[in-house]
């Protein structure tokens, strides 16, 4: 296996966060393996960068892939090109369904000989089941990050590892609070913090609700401070638009590399429904969750799907544990009602807060670092491809 090569494509955030761990477990077990890809700034601080932008791809809903279609096929293409020019022995494609099973599908049609790893699966015991046949016809393996993935996936002949969620390698515990206050001249006040999403789309449809939401808070609050943190994919597009928007005028924007202590020092959070939701969870910080989507996609998916919920903690505790909204129900009047009752009543707040702890605990499961089962996982894949080539 000395000498190998592997190649990680991500095409979201999540992804590219995903792949950043990936990168440096495999790292510290393999050192002299070889790493490309195409991803994000996690990527890019991994030394493992391109020329590839990566940000029109974080496309949300039906609607939008359709319109979307024509430049989604040019990354394709690109992506492709790439890889087989380089040749690695293995590929990973990590989430975003959409576009990384066209790159498995072009990739499989240009003859390509190396391994193709699926990295998170599609979530078909939510919906669309069809799509385990499809990604088992165009992968060679599957890194699951959810117990409930592999029956659907191996029935089609596809090998799966349940590696467990990254999510939770990364320490988002309360105990991060440290000096955050105090830097930021925040004194002992509550702090909201109001997180758009990482795709174009989301902050479409919940700019207004949730810029509307922040200017009632503080009519209320006038002691709260609004804090927010904008990924990198979204920063130019959300500063339009909070550009001489009086609303928000006071919201404070946050490093990245102060997440974590702003989690755990938030008193609640107004979140686009997503991953930072189970971070907040993590922190024991409650959420009101919003999701929207154009309504041709919101009536395609509610026919499909299948939990009762849309974020993960709710779905794995079957409870409403945090308040979500969707749809038509995204407005400034309904968010406000949940966010006030964490603002002033606090004992609500803290009974929450424990909820979320123990129901983490739960979805954390045992054995140590995902990350690093997944890498243990993808040089397990190389080596015993190597021993398989050096008796044949």
């Amino acid at each position: 296996m000395t000498g190998s090569k592997i190649f990680l494509v991500a095409a979201e955030p999540s992804g590219d966060s995903l792949a950043a761990g990936l990168i440096r477990e495999i790292r510290d077990l393999k050192p002299e393996i070889q790493i490309s890809g195409i991803g994000g700034t996690g990527m890019a601080a991994e030394n493992v960068s391109s020329d590839f932008d990566i940000s029109s791809l974080a496309i949300l809903g039906f609607t939008e892939a359709v319109r979307a279609l024509p430049m989604v096929r040019r990354k394709v293409r690109e992506a492709r090109d790439m890889i087989m020019l380089e040749r690695p022995d293995a590929v990973i494609l990590i989430d975003s369904w959409g576009f990384m099973i066209r790159v498995a599908e072009a990739l499989k049609k240009s003859n390509y000989t190396g391994h193709i790893i699926k990295y998170v699966a599609p979530q078909v015991w939510a919906m669309r089941p069809g799509r385990a046949k499809t990604l088992a016809r165009f992968a060679d393996h599957l890194l699951s990050i959810q117990s409930m993935d592999p029956p659907y996936f191996e029935k089609y002949g596809l090998p799966v590892e349940f590696v467990g969620n990254p999510m939770f390698d990364e320490d988002f515990s309360p105990t991060h609070k440290g000096d955050f206050r105090e830097r930021h001249k925040l004194g002992d006040e509550r702090i909201v913090t109001v997180l758009f999403g990482s795709r174009p789309a989301e902050i479409d449809s919940l700019y207004e609700p949730f810029a509307n939401s922040v200017e009632q808070v503080l009519a209320k609050h006038q002691d709260v401070h609004i804090c927010t943190i904008a990924p990198p994919n979204i920063q130019d597009k959300l500063n339009g638009l909070r550009q001489n928007d009086k609303r928000i005028a006071k919201v404070m924007d946050i490093d990245a590399d102060d997440k974590k202590a702003l989690f755990a020092n938030t008193t609640v959070a107004l979140a686009a429904s997503g991953t930072v939701t189970t971070q907040l969870a993590m922190s024991g910080t409650p959420s009101v969750v919003a999701y929207k989507l154009s309504p041709i996609t919101f009536a395609i998916a509610r026919h499909l799907y299948k939990p009762n919920h849309i974020s993960l903690v709710n779905i794995s505790a079957d409870e409403r544990i945090i308040p979500e909204f969707m749809q038509g129900d995204v407005t400034a009047d309904k968010l406000l009602l949940e966010l006030f009752k964490f603002l002033q009543d606090d004992d609500y707040r803290a009974a929450i807060s424990q909820r979320l702890l123990r129901q983490i605990d739960v979805m954390k499961g045992k054995g140590g670092s995902a990350s690093k089962r997944a890498a243990s996982a993808v040089l397990k894949i190389l080596d015993e491809a190597y021993r398989s080539s050096t008796f044949t």
